[in-house]
C-alpha cells in the first residue's frame, strides 16, 4: 500500500503538466553548413613575385649578428642544403666573395606532387639561391627557376617559372582557381620558398 502512493505521488507532476500549457519543445538539428572556401586560396593572388619579368623571392632577416657572424652561417646552412635528401648531384655553393660576404648557391632537387605504390609524379626543381651577408641583416634571393618535368618519357618538358608559375599561367581566366597542370608546379614552389625561408630565418635568429 505504502509503495503504491508513493507511486502516485511521483505520477501527480506529469499529470499536471500534461493538463496545463507544457508541451515538448521542437528540437531540430543544424544542418551542417558546408564550407565555399576553395582549398588553395593561398596560392592565388600576388604569391609569385616577378620584378623585371623575371621570377625572383627576396626576403630580408634582421638579427643582431655581424656580417662575418651572418656569412659563416649561410656558407654552413647552404652547404649543408646540398646534402638534403631529395638535392641532385648537381646542388652546390657554386661562388663565395669573403670580402663583401656575399653567396652564390645553385640547385636541382626533386619536388614531388604524388608518391604512390602505381604513381610517382615528381619534376627537377631548379632555381640559384643568393645571400648577401651585413652587419645585423641578411638579404636572400631565390632567383632563375626552371622545372625538367617527366624526363624518363622522352627527354620530358622543360618549363621557366615566368611561363609556368606566374598568375597569367597557373590560374584561371577569372583568377578564382589553379590551372590542372601548372597549378601544382606554383603551389608546391610557394610551400618550399617559405620553407627554405623559415629555416634560414630560424638558424639566422632572426627577429
Amino acid at each position: 500500500m505504502r509503495k503504491l502512493i508513493i507511486a502516485l505521488l511521483v505520477c501527480l507532476p506529469l499529470a499536471a503538466a500534461a493538463q496545463g500549457n507544457w508541451e515538448k519543445p521542437n528540437q531540430e538539428k543544424a544542418t551542417p553548413q558546408k564550407s565555399t572556401e576553395y582549398q588553395y586560396a593561398k596560392y592565388l593572388g600576388n604569391v609569385v613575385p616577378v620584378v623585371n619579368g623575371e621570377v625572383v623571392w627576396e626576403k630580408t632577416f634582421v638579427n643582431s649578428k655581424n656580417a662575418e657572424d651572418n656569412y659563416n652561417t649561410m656558407l654552413s646552412l647552404l652547404t649543408a642544403m646540398t646534402k638534403e635528401d631529395i638535392q641532385l648531384d648537381k646542388s652546390n655553393v657554386s661562388l663565395v666573395n669573403k670580402e663583401e660576404h656575399k653567396i652564390i648557391g645553385h640547385y636541382e632537387e626533386w619536388m614531388t606532387f604524388t608518391n604512390t605504390f602505381i604513381n610517382l609524379d615528381r619534376t627537377r626543381f631548379i632555381y640559384t639561391l643568393t645571400a648577401d651577408c651585413e652587419d645585423n641583416k641578411v638579404t636572400v634571393r631565390i632567383l632563375r627557376i626552371n622545372y625538367w618535368y617527366d624526363e624518363n618519357r622522352n627527354g620530358g618538358e622543360r618549363y621557366r617559372a615566368e611561363e609556368w608559375i606566374t598568375d597569367e599561367w597557373a590560374l584561371n581566366k577569372k583568377k578564382t582557381r589553379l590551372s590542372r597542370l601548372s597549378g601544382k608546379f606554383r603551389r608546391k614552389t610557394v610551400d618550399r620558398v617559405e620553407e627554405i625561408f623559415n629555416n634560414i630565418g630560424m638558424k639566422l635568429g632572426a627577429q
